[in-house]
């Protein structure tokens, strides 16, 4: 879950708990509420990694392109972030996940965030728990999207 992230002329939701597939189904309502937007800016796929299933998480991811695209807007992928609290599996799985969208979004021509490198081994941006972002965590995620998302509307 990514709170605190504001960016110039964008609006942030949140979605406690959310994985791919429920992000899939509110686009419909994000595109009918914001109809002037440009862009959709998705950060999602941390919670799908606990469920094991990697042909069935990118084949989501997919799909989720797919439906941003479908509704005439641009799509931006917010690459994962590997949390302090990760195991070493967790970490394994977020990494080929990274790894995949690199290449994925790159043949899609979907612009693509990279926060790996960013928040890797940097506990000092997570909360305590280590799985979520603090404010300085969430002002470096903000950082990374800016540049990017100042440039949807071109």
């Amino acid at each position: 879950m990514v709170r605190h992230v504001t960016l110039p002329r964008s609006e942030t939701w949140c979605l406690p708990g959310a994985r791919v597939e429920d992000v899939q189904t509110k686009v419909p309502e994000v595109v009918e509420q914001h109809p002037t937007a440009s862009a959709i800016v998705v950060h999602v796929g941390s919670n799908d990694i606990r469920l094991q299933q990697s042909e069935k998480l990118k084949s989501n991811f997919t799909s989720l392109i797919q439906t941003i695209l479908a509704t005439g807007k641009k799509c931006i992928v917010s690459g994962p972030i590997p949390s302090a609290s990760f195991s070493d599996m967790q970490f394994s799985r977020i990494r080929q996940l990274h790894a995949w969208l690199v290449g994925h979004c790159s043949r899609e021509r979907v612009p693509f965030v990279d926060n790996f490198g960013s928040f890797w081994r940097r506990c000092s941006l997570f909360a305590r728990d280590g799985r979520h972002l603090n404010r300085a965590g969430a002002s470096l995620l903000a950082s990374n999207l800016e540049p990017i998302t100042r440039h949807a509307d071109k």
